[in-house]
């Protein structure tokens, strides 16, 4: 529908945009040190840091795997996704801001850093940081093909997905060593405005080409056709009991707080505590916005065009406007084609940007200086996250060329990796009984659950992290029982805690 020229020109004009900003903030800012360059420094006020938490947790799935998620799994999944954005105020209230008080004295750079500071486990630090990089690769990977199908899907395939994969993730490389977070939280926001205005003309086009804008006869319509679209396990019987419990219960924990570079933003970013409590009463609202307007793309499509596979679903949008819309205007369709690929190119790039920058001082902070012990000056230790970025863009670019059949898939499981590792926050922080050593047997156990789920006992598309969490939570509790640790390793922790919710809490 489109040319390969014009997909061109239009990220040629939207990057450079992206760059100008990240060059104009970065003189701004003077990101001369890790911590400010990857955090911020803790400086970013509650509209951006909403807009930037925002962004980085909706990925390629707003475009492409939620709405196919919707079309596979039915209304039934749409309240399950609605059920844990919901529990998203208590986590931050008793997790987060906890961490973020802490933060504010202690000043951490990565996530690593806070569990350290516990439980003074040098063990722990190295397994953290193999954990949260192995959930970045698989997700700065799904982006890459989401936006090289995107410019596949738009041009009708003139568009070399080879080609779209390399140049735009070296062009996302490039932007996130010059920038830093706090340009990246700006462009997120400006891109967070435009793909949810982008998905809703989307809906709204769709409904009135297909159904005259009328949802209760799109509703209807589903009934005759594809009543078990409202009812479990949905149309392709792909939400049974266990997916019920596994796949919200890891998305409320791994995907909203313990993705690496969402515990960034959710813990460390915030200017205020005040900051942080706008973020956590406003974002849900956000989120039942978008995922409300990806499932009733879901839901138009079911309604058309039943039957497709699970593949052909990812791609409902451009489904729909190339067969649906272009019959009937076709000028329309081509604005709605070029909104979805700069809508799929902005939330891609919003959550790749995150993870590269989090990934690059993660390798620098917890592997090169801490678990190695070189010694780096700030600049050096600047460099060597820059050098880490551009690492791991070339081996997400790697891994993009030969993409797996749904982004789903690996999305999920960057989820589920992280989710053993929320007990061991939860507890480092409640519970002064827990030990280090509890701590690295429970983070190593919980990642071979997650591992065994998927490639032993194939049940990753139905429990995702809670096997791994689970074990992770008993781990932690029964060894810490067993085991001691130094009450001084934790002192300066609690204190700073303590000292942090005086300040804070007590106002």
């Amino acid at each position: 529908m489109l040319s390969s020229v014009s997909i061109w020109v239009i990220f040629a004009l939207y990057l450079g945009f992206m760059l100008t900003i990240a060059v104009i903030e970065n003189k701004r800012s003077q990101n001369n040190n890790a911590r400010k360059f990857a955090t911020a420094g803790g400086s970013i006020k509650w509209p951006i840091l909403v807009m930037t938490y925002l962004a980085s947790l909706m990925s390629t799935w707003v475009f492409f795997a939620g709405p196919g998620a919707y079309y596979r799994g039915g209304i039934g999944y749409w309240a399950s996704e609605l059920s844990y954005i919901c529990l998203l105020p208590v986590i931050m209230h008793f997790v987060m801001n906890k961490v973020w008080v802490t933060n504010s004295i202690r000043h951490y750079t990565t996530p690593a850093d806070f569990y350290y500071d516990r439980f003074k486990s040098p063990v722990l630090r190295l397994v953290l940081a193999l954990v949260f990089l192995s959930a970045s690769f698989p997700y700065v990977t799904s982006v890459l093909i989401a936006i090289a199908k995107a410019a596949e899907i738009a041009t009708g395939g003139a568009a070399s997905y080879k080609n779209v994969v390399i140049i735009v993730g070296l062009v996302i490389v490039l932007y996130v060593m010059i920038g830093g977070l706090k340009s990246i939280a700006i462009t997120d926001t400006i891109q967070g405005l435009v793909y949810i205005s982008i998905l809703w003309i989307i809906v709204i086009a769709c409904l009135f080409a297909a159904f005259g804008g009328s949802i209760p006869t799109a509703v209807s319509t589903i009934w005759d056709n594809t009543r078990s679209w409202f009812s479990y396990p949905g149309p392709d019987a792909w939400v049974p009991y266990s997916a019920r419990f596994g796949y919200p219960f890891s998305c409320a924990i791994g995907w909203t707080v313990m993705l690496p570079h969402v515990f960034i933003r959710s813990g460390y970013s915030g200017e205020s505590l005040d900051t942080q409590r706008k973020t956590m009463i406003i974002t849900p609202f956000l989120q039942a916005l978008v995922w409300t307007g990806t499932m009733l793309i879901g839901m138009v499509s079911i309604a058309l065009l039943p039957g497709l596979s699970s593949s052909d679903s990812e791609y409902l949008i451009p489904y729909l406007i190339e067969n649906v819309i272009s019959g009937i205007h076709p000028v329309a369709a081509v604005l709605l084609m070029i909104g979805f690929f700069v809508g799929a190119v902005s939330v891609g790039i919003t959550t790749a940007d995150s993870f590269l920058l989090v990934s690059g001082s993660i390798i620098s902070n917890d592997i090169i200086s801490k678990t190695l012990h070189i010694k780096l000056s700030d600049k050096q230790q600047m460099l060597s996250i820059r050098a880490v970025i551009a690492v791991i863009g070339v081996v997400s670019i790697i891994m993009a060329l030969n993409p797996p059949d749904l982004i789903f898939t690996l999305i999920m499981f960057a989820i589920a990796l992280v989710m053993p590792l929320f007990p061991i926050l939860v507890l480092g922080i409640y519970w002064k009984r827990a030990t280090k050593q509890a701590a690295v047997v429970a983070s190593i156990v919980g990642t071979a659950l997650v591992l065994m789920t998927y490639f032993v006992w194939n049940m990753g598309g139905n429990w995702y992290g809670a096997f791994g969490f689970f074990g992770s939570l008993i781990c932690m509790v029964v060894i810490s029982l067993f085991t001691k640790q130094d009450e001084q390793d934790s002192y300066e922790f609690y204190e700073a805690l303590k000292t942090g919710e005086q300040t804070y809490y007590e106002k």
